[in-house]
């Protein structure tokens, strides 16, 4: 496999090369040396080597690096991303260990970085199929291991055409997968019933509440918001969404509830924009920076709370009694979908999302299956939730239990993945 395709890289490359040439201008020449193998700091000694591709599966592996930690705290680990912000946030979450980019999937220098780092586990998270990366570690007698696996149903008719993917997916050792509708794909595509185990969706288990209950009580009354009214939230927000919610809110309006609004844009930059929407509708408005400067009072369901604040959207999820998760209403490219579902699940608020949560399908359906959410497919099923929602409290309260209740009975597969991890390591040992 490595000649063969280290040629097929070749050509690729020289096809892309402009955009080769421009991303290296753009983004500097910092890590190109590591990414080829070189300025990897002191060699270890029987590693052990987890790969995420972005920020999200860098987090994802969380639990379980502690796990390893408080177990094996004698083992080197060795934590690598593919893109720069996933290496960015390898570097934040795990300053005790060895943070590199992935290697180039080129067989020369996958085997330097083997060679360098001596792991005698490599673990790859949901579908990172390096074909180089994998054949080399197999190649070195490295145990390797996919946790939270996952393919959808597009990239398996790819692969089932094209043959190179099952080859590579046929070298894990263990295979531990979300769903059964994942497994099966991978079975088909050649891997050993025997290494395939359906464990669940790790995602669950980064999910916490941020607040306990009197905290949040505390600050949905510093905020001016009554026990009584009926606060909804749109988090995360992309362009449209805040006008959507704004037409829904105006609707909830009309009906006797006392209904309040927070609108948390994705980018705080869009904070004053989202504000000048609010008030050419004729809403006061006031930026959660002017409330916690003390230059403003809080809006409570007088006005509208538009925040411009960084990392604050769970404390404000547990403050609601209806949730709207943003990136989900407008489609914004094949592989930008909806945002985290889980913040508003575990706080038991009820959660609405649109159709296009590509980055949570799984989520979506175990919501979906419960009856713990509800997915609007516009901007009018959105305004006809809400307007059934903060007229019905009882509605309210059902629908947030089944969302939270789908959150705790899905976690526990990071304890299931890291038990799997253990049988490997003693098979070896």
């Amino acid at each position: 496999m490595g000649l063969t395709l280290d040629f097929a890289y070749l050509l690729v490359c020289i096809v892309i090369s402009p955009w080769l040439v421009y991303r290296l201008a753009t983004s500097g020449f910092g890590d190109l040396k590591r990414r080829f193998g070189r300025n990897l700091g002191a060699p270890l000694k029987r590693s052990i080597w987890l790969h995420g591709s972005s920020a999200g599966e860098v987090a994802l592996l969380r639990p379980l690096i502690a796990l390893l930690e408080r177990d094996f705290p004698a083992t080197p680990l060795v934590i690598s991303a593919f893109t720069v912000t996933g290496l960015a946030a390898a570097a934040k979450l795990y300053p005790r260990h060895r943070v590199v980019p992935l290697p180039v999937d080129l067989s020369f220098v996958v085997r330097r970085c083997f060679t360098h780092f001596d792991p005698e586990l490599v673990i790859v998270a949901e579908s990172e199929f390096w074909p180089n990366f994998i054949a080399g570690a197999r190649q070195r007698n490295t145990s390797v291991m996919l946790i939270n696996g996952k393919m959808s149903a597009k990239s398996y008719r790819v692969h089932a055409r094209t043959g190179l993917i099952g080859r590579v997916l046929r070298m894990l050792d263990l295979a531990a997968v979300q769903t059964e509708e994942h497994a099966g794909r991978l079975r088909a595509l050649g891997v050993d019933v025997e290494r395939v185990r359906v464990t669940g969706n790790m995602k669950y288990d980064l999910t916490r509440a941020t607040t306990d209950r009197d905290q949040a009580q505390a600050l949905r009354r510093s905020l001016g918001y009554g026990a009584d009214d009926v606060v909804i939230i749109g988090g995360s927000l992309h362009e449209q969404e805040d006008e959507a919610l704004l037409e829904a809110y105006a609707s909830g309006r009309e009906t006797s509830a006392p209904v309040a609004l927070i609108l948390v844009p994705r980018y705080p930059a869009e904070a004053a924009a989202v504000e000048q929407r609010v008030r050419a509708r004729g809403y006061p408005s006031i930026l959660k920076t002017a409330v916690d400067s003390g230059r403003e009072r809080a809006p409570g369901r007088d006005g509208v709370l538009v925040v411009d604040t960084v990392g604050e959207l769970g404390k404000l999820y547990a403050v609601a009694d209806i949730a709207f998760v943003g990136g989900s209403l407008f489609f914004r490219g094949a592989n930008k979908g909806g945002h985290n579902l889980m913040e508003p699940a575990i706080l038991a608020i009820p959660v609405l999302f649109g159709p296009y949560n590509f980055s949570f399908k799984e989520t979506v359906e175990d919501l979906l299956a419960a009856d713990a959410g509800k997915l609007v497919r516009d901007a009018a099923e959105l305004k006809d939730a809400i307007v059934s929602l903060v007229t019905d409290s009882r509605a309210r309260r059902e629908l947030g239990a089944r969302a939270q209740r789908v959150v705790l009975e899905g976690q526990g597969a990071t304890a299931r993945n890291y038990a799997l991890l253990v049988e490997l390591l003693k098979a070896r040992a």
